[in-house]
């Protein structure tokens, strides 16, 4: 066995992704690695490019379940950390996860409006030591807010003796890209006003997805490694598509020099979580389902809810689940937007512990379609698997099914 890379991270008898990387022969006096990757095939359209415990392709949401017979990888994957060698933007990945692992953070939060301007806003007041985040850029498209903010938040400090607080910078989109860590897209071209009728969400998708383009374009140019974090709705067909536009060329083709799937997650799935968690708390049932509930899906009428995935109340499930399809409605009734549940549970109680590798929700990329669950930031995000009785499993198979259909709909998932 060759051990190629004298770094953190070795590749195992691939002499030929060493060479393009410029990686020679590990050194015997060398320290061990901390990582060994192991290339296998793969189609990196619908898989992610770095893995640790590789599904197998095509086997739906089995990842989100406790280890099976039918999960155990195969000979071609025998150890722990795998790698498409054939995904045309790896390189950049295998540097970039090579490096030394980062202590603090830099933040970059494009999109200063409800969402994004509150979530930038409670971040800016959260101590680097408790956020991991020591600097914060911020972007907007409407440079007199993004002048506000920049002052506001600047203005954030706490009296003597205070824990230090993250940095406020502004930044243009290809600076962002250049020096984020992390990079969140919160913005949102065309907000649906009260009144509108049905699931809003989906109506903001061709506005945001020409929104995106420049983002994306940015990201490009800079070849961008970072997490690169969707808050914009609707959430998941968003995720969907930055992984998608990124790596396809004229006619949908994909052409892989893009984003990397398993880089690139929505953060929605919180608020929808904390609205169901009130109804249990509401039944007396809180403490019990804080520890044993588990939301699936999109940040949509479709997510569904279980206060014990092995074994689930019915009643129960159909109470929280009713409560997380339809807070925003409710919101909006009242006559106002819904946002501040948003920014506080899917960003704001959830950034800082993804970036310190602790169990989150989020929608990541799951047998080809981004889907929302608890997961778990390795090198990318990847579903933290749990225990699930068969009928629950049935539902999110088909929740699941439906989202795949879904992308195919909006031209964002590769053939």
């Amino acid at each position: 066995m060759t051990l190629y890379g004298n770094g953190r991270v070795v590749l195992v008898d691939d002499g030929r992704t060493a060479d393009r990387l410029g990686w020679l022969p590990r050194r015997r006096s060398a320290p061990d690695p901390e990582l060994e990757l192991v290339p296998v095939e793969g189609e990196p359209s619908l898989e992610p490019w770095l893995a640790r415990d590789r599904p197998p392709r095509g086997s739906g949401p089995a990842a989100l379940w406790s280890r099976s017979k039918a999960l155990v990888p195969g000979p071609e994957a025998k150890a722990e950390w795998t790698y498409l060698r054939e995904a045309p933007g790896l390189d950049r990945y295998l540097r970039a996860m090579a490096e030394p692992p980062r202590l603090n953070f830099t933040v970059g939060i494009s999109g200063l409006g409800r969402v994004g301007g509150l979530a930038a806003s409670a971040l800016a007041a959260v101590s680097t030591a408790a956020s991991r985040i020591d600097t914060l850029l911020l972007h907007d498209a409407d440079g007199d807010n993004l002048e506000r903010l920049a002052q506001e938040l600047a203005s954030v400090a706490s009296w003597r003796g205070g824990a230090p607080l993250p940095r406020i910078q502004t930044a243009g989109l290809p600076e962002m890209m250049q020096r984020s860590d992390a990079f969140l897209f919160a913005a949102a071209s065309a907000v649906p006003p009260l009144g509108t009728q049905g699931d809003v969400r989906l109506t903001q998708f061709a506005p945001n997805r020409a929104a995106l383009a420049g983002a994306l374009e940015a990201a490009s140019e800079a070849e961008f490694s970072g997490l690169f974090l969707m808050v914009s709705d609707p959430v998941e067909v968003l995720a969907q598509t930055a992984f998608h536009d990124s790596n396809a060329v004229g006619g949908g083709a994909f052409q892989g020099h893009g984003l990397a799937p398993e880089r690139v997650a929505g953060l929605a799935l919180g608020v929808m979580w904390g609205r169901a968690l009130a109804q249990a708390e509401a039944r007396g049932q809180g403490e019990r389902v804080a520890h044993r509930g588990v939301p699936f899906g999109p940040h949509s009428q479709e997510v569904l809810i279980f206060d014990d995935p092995e074994a689930p109340d019915a009643d129960l499930c159909r109470v929280m689940t009713e409560a997380a399809r339809s807070g925003n409605y409710r919101i909006r009734e009242l006559g106002f937007l819904p946002y501040i549940g948003p920014a506080l549970s899917s960003i704001v109680l959830t950034l800082p512990d993804l970036l310190a590798g602790r169990e989150v929700l989020a929608s990541s990329f799951v047998d080809g379609v981004y889907f929302g669950a608890p997961c778990r930031l390795q090198w990318g995000l990847a579903p933290t698997r749990r225990r699930a009785s068969e009928p629950v499993r049935r539902q999110v198979e088909d929740l699941h099914g439906l989202l795949k259909d879904r992308m195919v709909q909006y031209g964002v998932a590769f053939p």
